[in-house]
């Protein structure tokens, strides 16, 4: 597919308490480590949206001045595969504002790894202009 992917997944943690989910998601961009830790209220679908929080918290600290990015929503769907995860990103630059959209199959593993992939997925193509070199 051409050039190589330059963001990648490099961990993610879940940790569950009564009432709350959090998690933490190493992202790697080149050589640079991006972190994030978001924490939200336990839901249906909690650990899936707040896995692609921090995924998208991990994107912003390599964004270009001027450049925001939201989460509109993760969700998790079921696919002949099995379960997918499709995150949908809104991205506000000075140029303008862009949709992005991004999936991931959960291959067996927890659904909030495949968030983060689904994240990844959707910003990895425009890294070349959303994020500094």
């Amino acid at each position: 597919m051409g050039m190589m992917a330059r963001l990648r997944v490099a961990g993610v943690r879940v940790e569950r308490t009564p009432g709350r989910v959090a998690v933490s998601v190493n992202l790697l961009h080149n050589d640079t480590m991006l972190s994030a830790r978001v924490e939200r209220p336990a839901g249906e679908s909690a650990g899936v949206q707040v896995a692609a929080e921090a995924a998208v918290e991990a994107v912003r600290k390599a964004a270009a001045p001027g450049t925001a990015f939201t989460l509109q929503r993760a969700s998790s769907h079921l696919v002949s595969a099995g379960p997918a995860v499709v995150a949908h990103i809104v991205v506000e630059t000075p140029r303008g504002q862009e949709h992005l959209v991004g999936s991931a199959l959960g291959r067996g593993g927890p659904l909030e790894d495949a968030a983060v992939a689904a994240v990844v997925d959707a910003v990895d193509r425009r890294l070349a202009w959303l994020l500094r070199r």
